[in-house]
């Protein structure tokens, strides 16, 4: 029997689908009797966007639309597909994307071909038809797969149809199969296990009752949903991916010469900080936050087999937090392969600058390390278990170690003030020579989060997001089971400091470039700090020192009791007045970050062999 696994829009086009990369070995191993074929349908949407648009819409087009996720475009795009009719509500969600500031017209665009896209890949597939198709949805895949579920059912009437993926976790599951009947089969969990049990069984015609996570119908036509899997998936028994259908798909498209592709590599699920401290605003692990990692000795052969294999050295790892015992097992063992790697991994804020190190002599060089603000009580509202001075320290040392760091600044939160984020805006030219957020967002209300499952924490009364109004034609309350985002009453700031805090971020952006900080010790062991900063005038500061050892006492992130420490322990002790004194006079000039009583120098070092002359002297750093 065949079984065909899809990948529809909006998966990336650089990136193959872990979820088919993995669930293929799966089946090839667990079902007997089963062959499987993967079909990435996102890059022949691409080539029909770019062709049947003479190149109007590009590469990129799709990119920005799969970026989207929330504002729902890629769902809307599909909708004449799901609905079989021309355009569907194109003006009134055109309108929805102007009042969010979009533009529209990609996206209107877009869906003039999405039905016909539909139809003819369900004809292709209905041509040779498996006996089960299996889709897997993440954020906007839902309506793609809905759609091409649908029309193939229409051709071919016996053929099964199994949908899984983080948009059926929990109730979502079994609502989605309940409101629509193309659905034969809803797996909610991880589908190493399910998917195998469920072709074995329906290659038997046995009872599905113990499969577990599984949604299906009875003899009257009503959903049963079975109980989910009683513990979280051993690691062990998820397999190393198989990536050949995406690279056979790019290699033969037009659309790789417009992309750059990059492996994806699972070693870990969950979240060890979630476990004991969820995010408030957080919903991305879902039901299946438990947290468990890969063996240390299959991650390194698998990176070398992947990259040998695939002739591919950007790898994005996407754990959603790394597995901090990899740092002394995992991490220098890739730093000993001979292999140029580009790497993505997602961190905590408050590794030290050797742990920073220790990834990038692996070739660790793109951090996510989920810095979501700078205010050490918005950070607390958030759970987050860092400081804003660990934020900073992180952007600091990745700076030093030449990381690219991706993050942003949340807002929204119950409880903040517009004090803390005006006390932030004043600080933000003091860090303008650090990689900057890539925006400033109002928080989304996430199933699964500690927000959504307590409407206590401030969001007491929510619905649906609007977003969905546009896309599916379902009862509310059904709507309300498997949707991700809901609206509800804004919390937090409100009003032009919005606008302030966005415009601030901005600023930052252009500034960065503009300009250094950076500090060097001279032969006596005083610092010496060069500015070079848009914000600040441009000079040479030369430390005596006492006020040497202060600010290297702020290096690693100190309140004023650590700092006098260190002072008392160099032979400098210092009256309470001048310590009081230095610590303002760092923090008013830009060269320090302080909150909530927490110092944290910002100067960058100098690399001493890149660095000559200052002002015409010659110097070098100790």
């Amino acid at each position: 029997m065949k079984l065909l696994m899809i990948a529809m829009p909006w998966q990336g086009l650089n990136t193959p689908s872990s979820a088919l990369g993995i669930l293929g070995p799966s089946v090839r191993k667990q079902a007997v009797g089963w062959t499987v074929e993967e079909l990435y349908a996102n890059i022949p949407w691409a080539e029909r966007l770019i062709t049947r648009s003479g190149g109007a819409i590009t590469t990129a087009d799709y990119a920005n639309v799969a970026d989207q996720v929330f504002h729902g475009v890629g769902d809307w795009v599909f909708t004449p597909a799901l609905y079989d009719v021309d355009g569907y509500l194109v003006d009134e969600f055109s309108a929805f994307l102007r009042n969010r500031g979009m533009d529209p017209r990609i996206p209107v665009e877009m869906q003039r071909h999405a039905r016909e896209f539909v139809r003819d890949l369900a004809a292709e597939i209905a041509a040779d038809p498996p006996d089960v198709v299996g889709f897997t949805t993440t954020f906007m895949q839902n309506v793609p797969s809905l759609a091409l579920a649908k029309e193939l059912k229409r051709l071919v009437p016996g053929i099964r149809t199994v949908l899984g993926g983080s948009n059926c976790d929990g109730p979502q599951g079994p609502a989605l199969h309940r409101n629509f009947p193309q659905l034969d089969f809803v797996v909610s969990g991880e589908g190493e296990r399910a998917l195998p049990a469920l072709l074995n069984r329906l290659a038997k015609g046995t009872d599905l009752a113990d499969v577990p996570g599984l949604s299906w119908r009875d003899a009257d036509g009503q959903t049963v949903a079975n109980a989910p899997a009683q513990a979280a998936l051993p690691f062990a028994m998820v397999p190393a991916p198989d990536y050949d259908s995406y690279f056979r798909a790019l290699e033969g498209s037009s659309v790789l010469s417009h992309v750059c592709p990059m492996l994806v590599m699972e070693t870990s699920r969950g979240c060890w900080w979630g476990e004991r401290h969820q995010c408030t605003f957080c919903g991305l692990n879902g039901s299946n936050i438990d947290f468990r990692s890969k063996a240390p000795e299959r991650i390194v052969k698998e990176v070398a087999d992947l990259a040998a294999r695939y002739q591919v050295l950007d790898l994005v790892m996407v754990d959603n937090i790394l597995d901090m015992k990899y740092l002394g097992t995992v991490i220098p063992e890739m730093a000993a392969l001979d292999l140029d790697l580009r790497i993505h991994y997602e961190i905590k804020s408050n590794l030290s600058r050797e742990q920073l190190r220790t990834l990038r002599d692996a070739n660790v060089l793109y951090v996510q390390p989920g810095i979501e603000g700078l205010s050490d009580h918005v950070l607390h509202l958030m759970d987050k278990g860092v400081s804003a001075a660990h934020n900073v320290r992180l952007l600091r040392d990745a700076e030093d170690l030449g990381l690219n760091v991706t993050w942003n600044i949340l807002y929204g939160f119950p409880g903040e003030t517009e004090e803390d984020y005006r006390a932030l805006l004043r600080k933000f030219a003091t860090l303008e020579h650090l990689q900057p957020p890539t925006g400033a967002w109002r928080i989304a209300l996430e199933r699964f989060s500690p927000y959504f499952e307590d409407p206590t924490l401030g969001f007491m009364f929510r619905r649906p997001a609007e977003i969905y109004d546009f896309i599916y034609q379902v009862p509310r309350d059904q709507l309300h089971d498997f949707v991700y985002l809901f609206d509800a009453a804004d919390q937090g700031i409100a009003g032009p400091i919005e606008d302030e805090l966005k415009q601030g971020v901005d600023a930052w952006a252009q500034a960065y470039d503009r300009g250094s900080l950076t500090y060097w010790t001279d032969e006596r062991g005083r610092v010496v700090i060069e500015d070079r900063r848009a914000s600040w005038p441009q000079e040479v500061i030369e430390l005596d020192e006492r006020q040497s050892n202060v600010y290297l006492g702020m290096f690693q992130g100190a309140g004023r009791e650590g700092v006098r420490r260190r002072l008392v322990a160099s032979g400098h002790p210092v009256a309470d007045g001048e310590l009081e004194e230095m610590l303002r006079h760092f923090v008013e000039r830009g060269l320090a970050f302080e909150d909530e009583g927490r110092y944290v120098s910002v100067a960058l070092e100098v690399n001493p062999y890149r660095r000559k002359l200052i002002e015409g002297k010659e110097v070098w750093a100790a």
